[in-house]
């Protein structure tokens, strides 16, 4: 094995090989080959997603810094650049052995998971169906037809605008009449119950001038508390290098859990992208630094869902990829290749996404843009990955046939579910991804850069389909005799093309 210590490294890229790693967003972009061109300088360019200072080689080889660096690939030569110490390490058998290494080294996993339910029980998203208008009637009014539509009961994620405004984490009484009986009720029902919160801080605001004045927010380069923007309009930000900001919030936290029997947070926003590094901060940090404590935070609560995450792999964190689109190329397309990366990072413990998309103007009633077809592939994708998440109603926009289907994708998952709960129990002692590329499990055999199908552990692989129109699927076959789920047994080492129409996720196992 041999280390080596820079701020710069450049070298040409072989023959063959392919390097991994760097965002969950960029998935479509990886792996880098000698043939790729990429820039991307991860110190100032945030993405709003996974990220970690790590890449991987399917040579053997890793890179690792403590804080982001830049990457390009052009003309087959490979060039990082950092603000810190990278670290670079060769000499490993595979990208298997070259992400052991690393995890056991930098991002060691701490041997907890999340809780069960999110692995064998659906989650069910308020937003799709509520938008801005969440409230006690509808919420439960939701979960009632969750069951009486033939889906089973599971986590109920109640999003954004249930509170008066942010930083006031009190239920709207307008809206939430009685929230402890609300939970009561989905309690008794089989759902568990987590809320939206974020780190902003409505300005002009009781909140805000109680967290300026004990000096809890983010201040600019000269000393202003800053209000910036984001997509729902223009807030200070809590300082979370500040114990006393973390302790403000938490507090706020506790409360609803106590008082009310909330189970657990969606911990979104954080993103470094709404802080600078040159902002004024008690711990003087980095904005990627603001964004690790917030996953950190989020630790508290055994009940969490994180989008954004710097330096958070071996965690035992639920992380969501960012938004997708309700179409096929930035809906479908991105599941498998943004989950692969999410596993190469560290983060196993993972989530597709709301089934069918989270841009809630395509589900409005009326919408010329909505695609049956779509949601039915998007809740099969994401049937043999860790977790499902619905929030638009299946039973509401698709016809019962495709409704159907999307209830038999929940059922393959559970039936699967004791083996992938089996895979995120390794993951919490070894770190491994659960979600695996093809060349993770199977190494050297020519499929490093396949990213349109995933192993599931080392046994299942799955290939959905991704594309409109499509009833039938060519897979790679690696090494090995594979049984399809219509029962016929392939030989491996090869590239097959099975049937797959609209009620089939192709799915293999090893025999």
């Amino acid at each position: 094995m041999k280390i080596e210590t820079s701020r710069n490294f450049k070298f040409e890229i072989g023959d063959g090989e392919y390097w991994y790693g760097l965002c969950a967003r960029h998935g479509r972009q990886y792996p880098l080959s000698k043939n790729s061109d990429y820039s991307h300088d991860f110190r100032w360019n945030f993405t709003a997603n996974q990220e970690a200072p790590l890449m991987l080689s399917s040579d053997g080889k890793y890179i690792w810094s403590e804080e982001p660096f830049k990457v390009t690939v052009k003309d087959g030569v490979l060039e990082i650049e950092g603000k810190e110490d990278i670290e670079y390490c060769e000499g490993f058998s595979s990208l298997r052995e070259a992400f052991l290494a690393a995890s056991a080294k930098h991002f060691p996993a701490n041997g907890e998971y999340p809780p069960e339910d999110f692995i064998i029980k659906p989650q069910y998203n308020t937003w799709i169906e509520l938008i801005y208008d969440q409230n006690q009637k509808d919420i439960l009014k939701y979960a009632h037809d969750i069951l009486d539509n033939g889906l089973p009961a599971g986590i109920i994620m109640i999003d954004d605008n249930w509170n008066r405004y942010y930083g006031c984490w009190e239920f709207r009484k307008e809206a939430f009449p009685d929230p402890r009986a609300m939970c009561d009720e989905l309690h008794s029902m089989g759902f568990s119950v987590m809320l939206w919160v974020c780190p902003f801080i409505s300005p002009d605001s009781a909140e805000f001038r109680e967290t300026r004045a004990k000096g809890l927010l983010v201040r600019d380069k000269d000393g202003r508390v800053v209000i910036r923007e984001w997509w729902n309009g223009y807030s200070a930000i809590l300082d979370l290098s500040n114990p006393d900001a973390e302790k403000w919030f938490c507090e706020k936290i506790d409360r609803l859990i106590n008082e009310y029997g909330i189970d657990g947070v969606k911990l979104d926003a954080g993103d470094a992208q709404y802080y600078r590094d040159d902002d004024k901060t008690f711990g003087n940090v980095s904005a990627h630094t603001q964004t690790e404590l917030w996953a950190k935070l989020g630790l508290k609560y055994r009940f969490n869902e994180f989008r954004a995450c710097f330096k958070a792999a071996g965690l035992p964190l639920v992380q969501r990829l960012h938004d997708k689109l309700h179409n096929w190329p930035e809906g479908v397309v991105p599941l498998i290749p943004d989950s692969l990366s999410q596993g190469i990072l560290g983060y196993a413990f993972s989530c597709p996404d709301m089934i069918g998309g989270g841009a809630y103007t395509e589900f409005l009633p009326g919408s010329l843009n909505l695609d049956e077809e779509l949601f039915v592939r998007y809740a099969q994708c994401s049937a043999l990955l860790p977790m499902m998440q619905y929030s638009a109603a299946p039973w509401r926009i698709l016809s019962a046939e495709n409704a159907q289907y999307c209830i038999e994708a929940g059922k393959l998952h559970e039936r699967f579910s004791g083996e992938i709960l089996e895979l995120v129990k390794h993951a919490a002692k070894t770190g491994e991804p659960i979600v695996r590329y093809m060349e993770y499990s199977f190494p050297h055999q020519g499929m490093a850069g396949i990213t349109d199908q995933f192993m599931l552990g080392d046994r299942v692989l799955v290939a959905p389909v991704i594309e409109k129109g499509a009833t039938t699927r060519t897979v790679t076959l690696p090494t090995g005799k594979w049984k399809y789920c219509d029962g016929t047994v392939y030989d491996g080492n090869t590239t097959v093309t099975v049937p797959a129409p609209i009620n089939t996720l192709p799915y293999f196992e090893l025999a």
